[in-house]
């Protein structure tokens, strides 16, 4: 091999190895771009996430802030664990306010449906609870819960009417009611520790609206329950009357009745004390307070009568069962032991009091009423001189009456009247000229001529017609 050959050989070699090597540093070089551009896309990465991040935190940071200005809030619409005797206990005020009647209630166990992952701050408690209770006392019960500040659901109820010969026997529509209700229990579970939020007042003060705004969330819409409106009881067999006419609603009505059942009750407990009294001071004080409450049951009852306020059927049966026939049956018992020793003075000055509370209304008619209590037992009384007073004075309001109602039966027409000064007036009565001092026809005197009204002498007593 010449020296020339040696020569290319040598630059071929060297050739070679130089494009090796350029090749191996371009192959390196491409690594390394490669290399980069994946730790750019990385670094690219993390500054989205980091953003994110930020922008997160920042929803997350205003999140927390309402969360904990709403957890008070929270506090009052759902009970803990340990206030959940007063929520049941907040129950049973319901049934004696609407008069709705616990029969039994039953905690539903609702852990038996849970699994681990449903475990949160809020547990459900659900009580069964079995009333009974006509149609608006369970209205009257239902918007109870509803409108109560603890949040309360009633997710299920069935209802068993009364039986029409059951309302119609006792006036009571006693239906059977099942119904669950339903809250939940704000307990919070593996609470974290609080994350001090930098500037919170600041930032509190910033989001007073939106804060505001889910308080007002969790504010319940209220909706008044006025009673029935003139409806009847719809779980109440149609074919049973409702008479029309009262300008009472329905719950009013059960209301007055109640209430005078509560009297009744209560007079016949002051009889039994009388049966009981152990000396005479002890028995003259229960009879006395006898006497009144009897006078006063009896007022109340003429007057709801008279009225006819109280056309609810069942209302109307329980009034006629409870405290008239009631009340019928207790006179008789008094009779029965008192015998034909006729009333006592407490008894007769209440019945005097009674009607003279019923002279001062000009319920005339209550009045004669009232009468009608003793009227057949004053003949036994009146040699007694304790009690002749009270004869005398009761007979003769009896008699002051019945003239009233005689006189509220004339037909008086007054044509006009005619004021002199200095002279005598005159009026146009029943197409008759009169003046002061004439007599007319049914022994009606004329006494006195004024503007508004005639004033007559009708059978001794002094009465005006006005016009």
């Amino acid at each position: 091999m010449n020296k020339e050959q040696k020569t290319w050989l040598a630059v071929l070699g060297g050739g070679g190895v130089l494009g090796v090597g350029l090749a191996w540093l371009i192959y390196s070089q491409l690594g390394s771009i490669a290399d980069g551009r994946a730790e750019v896309e990385q670094l690219r990465n993390k500054v989205a996430a980091a953003r994110k991040l930020i922008e997160g935190t920042n929803s997350l940071e205003r999140e927390v802030i309402v969360q904990r200005e709403m957890s008070e809030v929270m506090g009052t619409i759902l009970p803990d664990n340990e206030d959940m005797n007063n929520w049941v206990r907040t129950i049973q005020d319901f049934s004696d306010t609407s008069a709705v009647r616990i029969r039994g209630l039953k905690k539903k166990n609702q852990a038996a449906s849970r699994t681990k992952k449903d475990q949160t701050a809020f547990d459900e408690v659900t009580y069964a609870f079995t009333l009974e209770s006509d149609a608006f006392e369970l209205l009257d019960f239902l918007d109870l819960v509803e409108t109560h500040k603890r949040f309360m659901a009633v997710p299920m109820f069935k209802i068993a009417a009364a039986r029409r010969e059951s309302v119609e026997q006792t006036g009571l529509a006693a239906h059977k009611v099942n119904l669950d209700i339903q809250t939940f229990v704000y307990e919070p579970k593996g609470e974290a520790e609080a994350v001090q939020i930098e500037g919170y007042e600041r930032k509190r003060d910033l989001m007073v609206g939106e804060i505001n705004r889910r308080r007002q969330d969790l504010v319940l819409s209220e909706f008044t329950y006025r009673g029935d409106r003139g409806r009847r009881d719809p779980f109440v067999d149609p074919r049973v009357p409702v008479e029309a006419g009262s300008a009472l609603s329905v719950p009013e009505q059960m209301e007055i009745v109640q209430g005078l059942v509560d009297e009744m009750t209560r007079v016949r407990e002051i009889w039994d004390s009388v049966k009981v009294s152990q000396n005479v001071i002890e028995e003259m004080m229960a009879r006395r307070d006898l006497e009144d409450a009897l006078a006063r049951l009896e007022e109340n009852v003429r007057r709801i009568e008279s009225e006819g306020s109280i056309s609810y059927l069942p209302s109307n049966r329980r009034l006629q069962i409870e405290v008239v026939d009631a009340l019928a049956a207790l006179r008789q018992s008094i009779n029965k032991i008192e015998g034909t020793l006729g009333p006592s003075v407490e008894k007769l000055r209440e019945v005097l009091e009674a009607m003279n509370r019923h002279f001062d209304r000009q319920e005339y008619d209550l009045a004669l009423d009232a009468f009608r209590v003793v009227a057949d037992q004053l003949d036994y009384v009146e040699a007694d001189p304790l009690r002749k007073p009270f004869v005398e004075h009761l007979r003769k309001k009896a008699l002051v009456a019945r003239i009233v109602r005689e006189f509220e039966e004339i037909d008086i027409d007054v044509g006009g009247v005619a004021i002199a000064e200095g002279g005598p007036s005159v009026a146009m009565i029943n197409g008759t000229k009169v003046a002061v001092g004439d007599m007319l026809p049914g022994s009606l005197f004329v006494n006195g001529i004024r503007p508004d009204e005639i004033e007559f002498i009708y059978r001794g007593v002094v009465l005006a017609r006005r016009f």
